[in-house]
């Protein structure tokens, strides 16, 4: 039923909407992760550490079932941008099912467009000179404060994923949903995810399509936007230093290729097509504590701690502000618990 609503929701795109192919449509499910994944650069297409988040990396994940609930709040840009970020697993009957909820929102964003003194470059209107009722801020012009107006954005996302088997051939689908306001328009769209996963020994090999055959966002006015597809394929592998786990290392690097996502920034880029590197480096002490190190696809690095205490799992990741410094250090904070643990604490308070 899912899959046929969304292939009826791509071709009434086609035929009926008035379609613009966008960069960025999709990225809240990109750079809205828990702290782990961030720490590492988000290179963890191919690092499964259980975690109901990392099903953002590829929807094959987790592999295995554990009843944790995983918390992060994420501040960027000074905090005028706030994201929240809920994952769990559901189990229906043999199934298991990951569920992200993403909530995003930007406060206060001033409308200026009908706010400007046209005035031209003496100040004074009427005078019909240079820059005058053209639109642009000249010198000499100002804006009106009291026609200034201010607008809220906000966001939700919603990604589930699930294991499916195909001849044999085990893959992961993420079925995304999105739904986003900006001032007076919304808008509400679908999207589809594949994943897959190969270990052999201590290497592991992700890939993931994402955007099949494409995802798109239909705009209360009428508009479509559509978002083609991409492709990322990472790598990691797991050294054990010493003996009963003492000290693990977990390399790990990802490319992304892609054709909507292109930035001066990039490993590669030729026209509409790129190809961006992501890597990371996670060390593990007695399982217990966890020191990371990354660089995402903006070539910016990152880094975090990690502490677990069996039941409660606590991350940081610090992500440095861009390469100009206009913008300010972004935090990230995720909380991982273990439902049973946490639900036997609350009776014992109980009684």
């Amino acid at each position: 039923m899912v899959y046929k609503f969304l292939l009826f929701f791509l071709i009434s795109c086609d035929l009926f909407g008035n379609v613009g192919w966008v960069n960025y449509g999709w990225e809240l499910f990109d750079y809205v992760s828990e702290a782990r994944t961030a720490s590492l650069g988000n290179a963890t297409v191919a690092y499964n550490f259980n975690y109901p988040s990392s099903a953002l990396s590829n929807p094959y994940f987790p592999i295995f079932s554990s009843r944790k609930i995983s918390l992060t709040h994420q501040s960027r840009f000074a905090g005028l941008l706030n994201s929240e970020l809920v994952s769990f697993q559901i189990k229906n009957k043999e199934r298991l099912i990951n569920l992200n909820l993403i909530i995003e929102g930007i406060s206060n964003i001033p409308d200026t467009r009908s706010a400007l003194l046209d005035w031209g470059y003496d100040g004074q209107y009427g005078t019909n000179d240079l820059g005058e009722s053209n639109g642009v801020i000249d010198e000499g012009e100002r804006l009106d404060q009291n026609k200034i107006t201010f607008f809220n954005q906000r966001r939700f996302g919603l990604y589930g994923t699930s294991n499916f088997n195909l001849n044999n051939i085990p893959f992961g689908i993420g079925f995304k949903i999105l739904y986003s306001s900006l001032g007076n328009h919304n808008a509400i769209g679908i999207g589809l995810d594949f994943g897959f996963f190969k270990s052999i020994k201590n290497s592991n090999l992700g890939f993931v399509v994402k955007n099949i055959p494409a995802s798109g966002m239909l705009w209360s006015n009428g508009a479509i936007e559509g978002t083609a597809p991409s492709i990322e394929v990472g790598y990691h592998q797991s050294f054990d230093m010493f003996t009963e786990k003492f000290l693990s290392l977990n390399p790990m690097s990802s490319l992304i290729f892609s054709t909507s996502q292109r930035h001066l920034n990039s490993l590669y880029y030729n026209r509409k097509l790129s190809i961006d590197i992501m890597l990371g480096l996670e060390a593990i002490y007695k399982e217990k504590l966890m020191l990371r190190l990354g660089q995402n696809s903006l070539h910016q690095l990152a880094g975090g701690v990690g502490v677990n205490w069996e039941k409660l799992i606590i991350d940081y990741a610090f992500l440095p502000s861009s390469i100009n410094g206009i913008f300010a250090n972004h935090h990230l904070i995720s909380l991982s618990i273990y439902l049973d643990w946490l639900i036997a604490r609350i009776k014992e308070n109980k009684k």
